[in-house]
């Protein structure tokens, strides 16, 4: 897929949707931290990790990471 997304960005390409992505990719992490609450809550609950501020956190930090790989992959890494 990232070949193919080079390539067309080559072709002319100039607009790609990234947004589905970025749901998916907070979506699994915020999946994940959910279920790593659930087997551990005690031990969550003392580090107050139901505060949606942390409970979310995996989620924004999964979102950045896909955003800056794809900037990567679209060659735009230090353009404006």
């Amino acid at each position: 897929e990232l070949d193919q997304i080079k390539e067309a960005i080559k072709l002319g390409v100039a607009k790609v949707n990234v947004n589905t992505e970025c749901q998916i990719a907070f979506a699994n992490a915020t999946r994940k931290f959910v279920a790593e609450y659930e087997a551990n809550e005690a031990e969550y609950d003392k580090k107050k990790l139901f505060d949606p501020r942390k409970f979310l956190k995996p989620g924004f930090e999964a979102i950045t990471e896909a955003v800056e790989e794809r900037i990567d992959v679209f060659g735009s890494a230090n353009k404006a």
